[in-house]
């Protein structure tokens, strides 16, 4: 009823999941991660026990294999069951069982796996694996989202589309658990959903980077600030929230004319958002004279 990748990075140390089905909300079923410890995928019949206790066990210290054979060795219906899991020392474990509905069956690469069931072939899943290894992606969500679409171009969910999710963690905790999470997406009901989550998966992108670029200017680390900052053509690409921070960022590298002209966009666009920058003055977070230079008061011109 699902299609799934699972995936370890070992140059980034990100771990991942993506899934998409004909189901109402994947994403509240299928994919489990704990950052640090391991991911789990449970799908067809689907059986929470393998992401809840199957984390525990990872947790615990065992490998994907170890902790697969202890939870189908005490489930009653193994055979109704399709289950990936990735441990903390990028091992790559996969199940499928003999009542899943066809066509239904799973592939394991160098770095990941798919596991499919009640799609249209088994090309589904090998073009997943396929889709992933080939991709020159180096952000992770953006790998799972070439996976899912070569997915769907094999023929997808015999039944159709309507929900995906992608979930990426740290494989190491950095022991700033606020930060582990790195991608947590999901399309509960949309005709499009895998159109939708890699729409998404973009903004997620220039989000992190922004942010980084942001805290990394605050800091006082401008040069750190300008190379975080995401590439774009033509702001109005950008949501407001990131003209505004990428506006500051550039006034903090000396690059007011840029900032200024973010600041004319910002203003037209949307000018509660002027508004809140100047709130920013406020409190010290950023120079209040900086801030009047990118958003001049009409009255000043």
């Amino acid at each position: 009823m699902t299609y799934s990748i699972i995936a370890r990075e070992p140059e980034t140390g990100y771990m991942g999941v993506a899934t998409q089905s004909q189901a109402f909300a994947v994403g509240s079923s299928v994919p489990w991660t704990t950052p640090g410890y391991g991911l789990v995928a449970t799908q067809s019949m689907g059986e929470p026990m393998y992401g809840e206790l199957g984390l525990d066990a990872l947790r615990a210290g065992l490998t994907a294999a170890e902790a697969l054979k202890a939870l189908t060795s005490v489930d009653p219906h193994p055979e109704r069951r399709q289950v990936g899991m990735v441990d903390a020392y990028g091992h790559i474990e996969v199940y499928t069982g003999d009542a899943c509905v066809s066509s239904a069956g799973h592939l394991v690469g160098d770095t990941c796996a798919s596991l499919a069931n009640m799609v249209r072939s088994p090309h589904v899943w090998e073009s997943m694996v396929d889709a992933y290894e080939r991709s020159t992606a180096r952000w992770l969500p953006r790998r799972l989202v070439a996976a899912l679409q070569a997915a769907e171009d094999a023929g997808g969910d015999e039944r159709g589309r309507r929900s995906a999710a992608i979930l990426v963690v740290r494989a190491e905790r950095s022991g700033r658990p606020w930060r582990d999470t790195v991608t947590d997406l999901r399309i509960d009901d949309h005709s499009d959903p895998i159109g939708e989550i890699h729409r998404m998966v973009e903004h997620n992108w220039r989000y992190h980077r922004t942010v980084t670029a942001f805290e990394y200017a605050l800091d006082g680390n401008v040069d750190e600030a300008i190379a975080q900052l995401p590439h774009y053509t033509d702001s109005t690409e950008l949501d407001p929230d990131l003209v505004l921070w990428r506006a500051i960022i550039l006034a903090a590298a000396g690059r007011m004319e840029e900032a200024r002209a973010l600041g004319a966009d910002l203003g037209n666009r949307t000018p509660e958002m002027v508004t809140v920058a100047r709130r920013f003055g406020d409190v010290g977070l950023v120079d209040p004279a900086v801030l009047a230079r990118i958003f001049p008061d009409p009255d000043d011109r």
